[in-house]
């Protein structure tokens, strides 16, 4: 009966658990070894890597998720964009109440055009003594259309409806 000896001349990095078994990066020998007794079971020398068929499995199930999750993801993103537009037209209609209380005219209460904190909407103002229509449009790509052009009276009505 022959013996197989592996010889190592520095400890190993780091070690694999395998059936049972401590295995190397080193030890791949020792699954194709002539010593019927120093072989590894057939299963634990397969387990020393990850098969393309396993790779293209991980790859289509991350493609799959990511086809359902790209049109939710949009849409929030439009949904915020819209919400960052009211938001605009609110503040600035704060102001302009703000300026009425003290002055009783919405006239020279701010200077337009002026834009949302995030820059993606461009406000406009049509400012009268007793009545004011402030307008919020969107340049980009992100929004809906029918969300894309915002706007408020002093009455506190928002259009279009579907978007408030």
């Amino acid at each position: 009966m022959r013996t197989l000896h592996v010889v190592r001349l520095s400890p190993p990095p780091f070690l694999f658990h395998i059936g049972g078994q401590d295995v190397t990066p080193g030890d791949r020998e020792v699954c194709h070894s002539p010593v019927p007794d120093a072989r590894r079971s057939a299963v634990a020398c397969r387990q020393m890597g990850f098969t393309l068929l396993e790779l293209l499995a991980v790859v289509a199930l991350l493609g799959v998720l990511v086809a359902v999750a790209y049109p939710h993801y949009r849409t929030a993103l439009a949904d915020a964009r819209v919400t960052e537009g009211q938001a605009a037209l609110m503040q600035l209609a704060g102001r302009l109440e703000r300026c009425r209380t003290r002055s009783r005219s919405y006239q020279g209460c701010i200077d337009t055009p002026a834009f949302s904190d995030a820059g993606h909407y461009r406000i406009t103002a049509n400012l009268a003594r007793s009545d004011y229509r402030l307008t919020a449009t969107h340049d980009g790509e992100a929004v809906a259309g029918r969300c894309r052009v915002l706007s408020l009276k002093a009455n506190g009505r928002g259009l279009p409806a579907e978007c408030w």
